[in-house]
């Protein structure tokens, strides 16, 4: 499973508590990657996440084969065609890393304009089976189109619908918190596994389940996280000043 803009951890922990094998975290962040890594050396014993350093948008902007003609235009036109010709033969030579299954809550798009798109088509070329991705309701009809007409998506559709109390976390939030509609799309591309049984129908079922399940409990998962991460650090200082009455 590869959790795209893994931050904190909160999905990427999820998914090893809920049974995934090989999870690759990938993210811009090394702060909230180092972070991320502390959460899982929480857990006894600690849970195995391989972490990336990566941009994804700058990734599907460099080397995504399938950019359509409308965002071509919007490039500079005076750069210079050998440029040009080598981010060309970049994108021929790079390899998609590949898992069975993408998970994503990806950046709204409020920020950096046309984020949420760029990790959703980004996913798409991650996953062999199945992307299951955040976004905000208010933009369910847009993503439904990018989804099926632009990246091209065998189907897609809201799998669980949560409301999500954002705090305020970073230098560009204004409020305390802002109350968010939030829907958890299930995007199946078109180059996923053709046949399916019955126990995968079931799996899949199972799995939708408990990411509704995770979906409402997200911040409360996130609140534990913090939670023993407060707890280490309270008892790492005890230790430190018990030591020093020592000396």
């Amino acid at each position: 499973m590869i959790d795209l803009g893994v931050g904190t951890g909160v999905l990427a922990i999820g998914a090893k508590l809920m049974g995934a094998g090989h999870v690759l975290g990938i993210d811009v962040d090394a702060d909230a990657l180092e972070e991320c890594k502390e959460n899982l050396e929480m857990y006894d014993p600690e849970l195995e996440v391989e972490l990336c350093l990566m941009d994804v948008v700058e990734l599907i902007r460099r080397y995504d084969n399938d950019e359509d003609e409308d965002e071509d235009e919007d490039e500079d036109e005076d750069e210079d065609e050998d440029e040009d010709e080598a981010v060309s033969v970049k994108r021929k030579d790079y390899v998609w890393p590949r898992a069975d299954t993408v998970l994503t809550n990806p950046p709204f798009g409020t920020r950096r304009k046309g984020a949420d798109v760029a990790f959703l088509a980004a996913a798409m070329k991650m996953a062999e089976t199945a992307v299951y991705s955040f976004h905000k309701t208010s933009t369910r009809e847009y993503i439904e189109k990018v989804a099926v007409k632009k990246l091209g998506a065998k189907s897609a559709k809201v799998v669980a619908e949560m409301k999500y109390g954002l705090k305020n976390q970073y230098g560009h939030h204004r409020k305390d918190e802002v109350e968010v509609f939030v829907d958890v799309w299930r995007i199946e591309p078109s180059s996923s596994k053709a046949k399916k049984d019955d126990d995968d129908d079931e799996k899949d079922e199972m799995f939708e389940q408990n990411l509704r399940d995770l979906a409402a409990n997200i911040e409360e998962l996130q609140l534990s996280a913090r939670q023993r991460k407060d707890k280490e650090r309270n008892k790492n200082s005890r230790k430190n000043s018990d030591n020093r009455k020592k000396w």
